[in-house]
């Protein structure tokens, strides 16, 4: 049965290099990057947000036409409790065509996760965006975003919560094998 795999988790935690590499290891699965997708929408620059609900829609109808197939999707996405779209909506996408959905929640403690935020090397003109904006000292952007995210968490009891703190990539890719094989 096709699976989608939602990772959440705060910016800069690691979901789309996991995706990726799932995707790269497990042929015929779509890694759904809304963060990529968004980029392609003229307009982005100026309003990255509105950009991103209208990728949401795309995104979940090529979510939707993927798992019809028979192929995983794997996407990697933060979500909180101030999403006004919230991703639920790609939930109930892979429910109406009998495919299985996973919340994974890629976690990391405080200290880490703002170590792993001024280590990042954006790879595109959208990470470098959001980058900026993560970075700015006047913001407590990175801190709400996690209030943000226990909040919805609390509220998403099947989420399963993947710590990842002093993990590598390899190690954090393995255990996500783990919690998926376990699920």
């Amino acid at each position: 049965m096709a699976r989608l795999i939602h990772l959440n988790g705060p910016s800069r935690v690691g979901k789309s290099t996991l995706a990726r590499r799932y995707a790269h290891e497990h042929p015929g699965t779509l890694a759904l990057d809304l963060d990529v997708l968004a980029g392609l929408i003229g307009g982005w620059q100026e309003n990255f947000f509105a950009a991103l609900e209208m990728a949401r829609g795309h995104g979940r109808e090529l979510a939707t036409r993927h798992l019809r197939r028979g192929y995983d999707v794997v996407l990697p996405q933060l979500v909180t409790v101030h999403d006004r779209d919230p991703d639920p909506a790609f939930e109930a996408a892979a429910r109406a065509v009998g495919a299985t959905y996973l919340e994974v929640a890629l976690l990391v403690d405080d200290r880490e996760h703002l170590r792993r935020v001024r280590d990042k090397r954006p790879i595109n003109a959208v990470e470098a965006q959001l980058q900026a904006v993560l970075e700015d000292p006047a913001s407590d952007l990175v801190d709400r975003i996690r209030g943000h995210l226990d909040e919805y968490l609390a509220k998403r009891p099947h989420a399963i919560q993947l710590d990842t703190t002093g993990a590598g990539e390899d190690e954090s890719y393995a255990r996500l094998l783990e919690a998926l094989d376990a699920n």
